[in-house]
């Protein structure tokens, strides 16, 4: 396969940086990209391209805050300045998780989430969408989860940014199919990743302490998962997510599914649901004349 040029939010840990990786020893360019360079991502920018360095491969490191128009944008000047004006693939990963008593989060709680887990992918495509469509071609890729598609109790406002993420990625995924460009969901379930230590918590812990059984339950809920992230035998592994992204790049410009499941666990369950919604939607675009927009994986 011909070699692409990556951008990937989001690479300091977890899933962006492994899969970062991965794509370099590929034969890939990457723009691996996270916030504070010189900062407190100084030793993950560091490690990167001293292993890039190691492995003889072409992975760049560049500051980008997904939560920041400036910082977009200068991110995106100093990518194709150094490409000739091109990029092949987009994957949007940044993330955090917020979890807990739903009413304990405030209003700006909500949109400290929504700025990095939704806004933040919105940023990156609006920036890169004009090379995209000049191109005729490339590829979007959208981490979402499990949780876009089901509702685990306690994790409403992380649940909320995820089914946002969805919702706009299918539309978008709709919108750029006549131009010749790819929109891919990706869906993780439960994986040790550093995705829970990145936890935002609710701004108005009082209130939390008044629900009772509730907050008994979220407490025993919070321990159970934390747990099942320590076991060593856990069958997600975050490989698992990388590969499936590097398979997706990979596939033939057209073909590619417009949600891909990676879970061990429950991804069954994720499965009936979008496999529902495909043969919905279908019927959808039918009723309203645009079957031409569907996507047929």
């Amino acid at each position: 396969m011909s070699s692409k040029i990556i951008l990937i939010t989001g690479a300091s840990t977890g899933f962006g940086n492994i899969t970062a990786k991965l794509l370099a020893q590929n034969g890939h360019t990457v723009y691996a990209t996270m916030r504070n360079i010189n900062g407190h991502n100084k030793p993950q920018k560091d490690a990167l391209l001293s292993w890039a360095k190691t492995q003889k491969v072409d992975l760049r490191v560049v500051e980008l805050d997904v939560t920041s128009d400036d910082s977009v944008e200068k991110a995106k000047k100093q990518i194709l300045e150094e490409t000739g004006g091109s990029i092949d693939v987009i994957i949007n990963n940044a993330g955090i998780y917020g979890g807990g008593i739903q009413e304990a989060f405030t209003v700006n709680d909500y949109k400290a989430l929504f700025e990095v887990n939704a806004f933040g992918s919105v940023r990156i495509n609006n920036a890169f969408l004009p090379t995209l469509r000049k191109q005729g071609s490339g590829l979007i890729i959208q981490t979402s989860s499990v949780l876009g598609r089901i509702i685990i109790p306690f994790g409403g406002v992380y649940n909320a940014t995820k089914w946002a993420v969805e919702a706009l990625s299918e539309n978008l995924a709709y919108e750029l199919k006549p131009l010749g460009i790819d929109v891919a969901i990706v869906q993780p379930g439960a994986f040790p990743t550093e995705l829970f230590q990145k936890f935002y918590p609710p701004g108005n812990l009082d209130v939390a302490a008044e629900y009772g059984k509730s907050a008994e339950l979220l407490n025993t809920s919070s321990q159970t998962i934390m747990a099942m992230m320590a076991d060593s035998n856990i069958p997600n592994k975050p490989e698992q997510v990388a590969a499936a992204i590097v398979k997706l790049i990979e596939m033939p410009k057209g073909t590619r599914p417009l949600r891909t499941v990676v879970d061990k666990m429950m991804g069954g369950v994720t499965e009936i649901i979008n496999e529902t919604a495909k043969q919905v939607q279908a019927e959808v675009l039918q009723n309203f004349g645009l079957s031409e927009l569907n996507i047929n994986n």
